[in-house]
């Protein structure tokens, strides 16, 4: 069983964190992982031409299939991106919107878990709706997404980590109860793979 963690962010660090964080739950549970960093792949903007509606296939001579034969070898999925003004980034949005002639390819990454995370500088800055977006990918795929269902009492249903405290700022990666999120989300990714396998 393997899963691919994908970086959406321009620059490693506090998403990257996160992201770490579950793959590195993932693999001492047995899982391979693979972590992309997107800006290591050339991956030009769509086009509009619709080749992969009628062909399912991308015209664009580019790193895009590099990637999505990652993703279909892919057992789980997860997606990590900063919130930039409450939504992916640029780079992980082109992914997404690219990622189309997979679907119409009869939806190579159905029944495929997805896990998301994000970050954000404020408490409030955009972690969910970014989350959400991401989601929707998700579900136009046909995957199944899952959280890191954790104490139902005292922790979020979604790894969202912050740069804001009371007392002023911090590193993403010294988040405890984000960090904490990411790992719950590894570990059920996990679960759910041994479940389904």
């Amino acid at each position: 069983m393997k899963v691919i963690g994908v970086l959406g962010s321009p620059v490693k660090r506090g998403t990257n964190s996160l992201l770490q964080k579950s793959l590195d739950t993932l693999s001492e549970a047995g899982i391979e992982t693979e972590l992309l960093h997107i800006t290591d792949y050339n991956l030009q903007f769509c086009q509009g031409c619709n080749t992969c509606l009628r062909e399912g296939r991308c015209v664009i001579e580019d790193d895009l299939t590099k990637i999505g034969d990652k993703l279909i070898e892919a057992d789980g999925i997860i997606l990590a991106s900063p919130s930039y003004f409450g939504s992916p980034t640029a780079q992980l949005k082109n992914l997404m919107d690219r990622s189309r002639y997979l679907k119409m390819q009869d939806h190579k990454l159905k029944n495929k878990l997805l896990g998301v995370i994000s970050s954000s500088g404020l408490n409030q800055g955009g972690g969910q709706s970014t989350i959400e977006d991401i989601n929707r990918f998700g579900l136009t795929h046909g995957m199944l997404i899952i959280g890191p269902a954790a104490t139902p009492q005292t922790d979020a249903n979604m790894v969202i980590g912050t740069s804001e405290t009371e007392e002023g700022w911090q590193r993403v990666k010294d988040d405890k109860k984000a960090m904490k999120l990411a790992g719950n989300l590894g570990t059920r990714m996990a679960d759910l793979l041994e479940q389904l396998n």
